[in-house]
């Protein structure tokens, strides 16, 4: 008579390698977890590299491990703009604020973002932004606004040749007041295109001051 013969369920081989293998696989997660021990002891796990987009922003880094804290998002920038310029008594409740440009980055290396604001109010006189300025998150739910060097038009000399609005934004993370400038006309009446000039600043501790001033000038006749 011929002997039944027995036939392995399918996977039982795979599953005999598996189950011889568990030693070795055991070692080894062993060796692992003693060289994750050892590199502990000896300062921790390596420090992960900024990725390049990060890099390019031109804005420093939180240090690693630090969250920056992005508390003023949380306000209502137009009704601190309101309460600031006073413009409750003297504006129509709905034009009080009429347009409100928002960028936010830590400016002052205090781990925290500030907001930078440019902000056309009922007291524009060419629908242009007539409120640009830095704001700081102020415990437990206000702000303030930061001092900078040549905050204002005036009769000072970076501001000779201004033509058009006062702008202020992030440029590579830096904080930069820029404006057209005109040029002389040309002889044969063609105006010439206008030229720009960025001021960039710089924190100093208590405001921001002026650390360079760029300029183009206006286009040729």
């Amino acid at each position: 008579m011929l002997k039944a013969m027995r036939v392995p369920p399918v996977g039982y081989a795979s599953r005999r390698i598996a189950l011889a293998r568990l030693p070795d696989l055991f070692r080894m997660a062993l060796r692992g977890g003693l060289a994750l021990a050892l590199m502990l002891a000896l300062g921790g796990l390596p420090a992960a590299v900024p990725s390049a987009r990060a890099a390019s922003t031109g804005i420093e880094r939180a240090p690693q491990g630090q969250r920056l804290d992005r508390s003023i998002r949380r306000i209502s920038l137009s009704h601190h703009v309101i309460r600031i310029r006073g413009l409750a008594p003297i504006c129509p409740l709905m034009k009080r604020v009429l347009s409100m440009n928002v960028r936010y980055a830590d400016l002052d290396g205090d781990n925290a973002e500030e907001a930078v604001v440019e902000a056309v109010t009922c007291q524009s006189k060419d629908g242009s932004a007539d409120l640009v300025g830095v704001y700081k998150y102020e415990v437990p739910d206000s702000v303030r606004e930061l001092p900078t060097e040549h905050a204002v038009r005036s009769s000072d000399p970076v501001f000779a040749g201004m033509t058009g609005p006062l702008r202020l934004e992030l440029i590579d993370g830096r904080l930069v007041r820029w404006f057209a400038i005109a040029g002389s006309p040309c002889a044969s009446g063609r105006t010439r295109a206008p030229g720009r000039r960025s001021i960039v600043y710089r924190w100093a501790g208590e405001r921001f001051v002026v650390d360079r001033v760029d300029e183009t000038a206006p286009g040729n006749c």
